[in-house]
């Protein structure tokens, strides 16, 4: 965690893009939406990596006090991620991640169509949503339909494979891919709710 006082909580629509900033991210705004002032107490000590492949334990902090956002008056829409910033308006982004503190599983992809994900007992049921990250060595496949940008939804999942969505489109490829794949939660914040997320429940962990 950085070593700020004060670190603020936003909570985004859209996931950035990278980590260099808040590029391509959708912050939520209006409907009493503020950022949330957290001090380091909040936060658990950081764990380093441990292991290898397939038995990866990767390295993580997660929020160890409940976090409360103020009750919205209007919706704000469905949330998928979660930022750090030093500021409680503009400020800089200090860290993001996703919402939800499943792990990062390794998986390989098959060139097919639909292309064919391999992640050993994922556990992971019809129509949860995912996300893909490459990761140092491996490399994201190619395409001839749609791509692993942004949430994908799980297709006929078996014990160790499954397929994906990307905007209800299958995402078929022209070549096999070794990266990490993660399960991740998203929130629906319509108007009139008081959204808390409880201890574990915003982790910000390396792929």
């Amino acid at each position: 965690m950085p070593a700020t006082p004060t670190v603020y909580v936003g909570l985004f629509t859209t996931a950035p893009t990278s980590d260099a900033g808040v590029t391509g991210a959708v912050e939520v705004t209006g409907g009493a939406y503020a950022r949330v002032a957290t001090s380091g107490a909040t936060w658990a000590t950081p764990t380093a990596s441990s292991g290898s492949e397939p038995a990866v334990t990767a390295g993580f902090t997660t929020n160890a006090a409940t976090i409360t956002f103020p009750t919205s008056t209007a919706s704000w829409g469905t949330v998928v991620a979660f930022g750090l910033f030093d500021a409680s308006t503009g400020g800089n982004l200090l860290a993001w991640d996703y919402i939800g503190n499943f792990p990062w599983l390794p998986a390989t992809m098959s060139s097919a169509s639909p292309g064919i994900i391999t992640a050993h007992a994922h556990g992971y049921s019809a129509s949860d949503p995912i996300i893909v990250s490459a990761k140092i060595g491996g490399a994201l496949p190619t395409f001839s339909q749609s791509n692993l940008t942004g949430v994908l939804l799980v297709v006929s999942p078996a014990t160790d494979t499954f397929s994906v969505t990307n905007s209800g489109t299958a995402v078929n490829t022209s070549a096999t891919g070794d990266f990490m794949v993660r399960k991740i939660v998203q929130q629906s914040i319509p108007s009139g709710i008081t959204a808390s997320f409880a201890a574990s429940a915003l982790t910000i962990s390396a792929a």
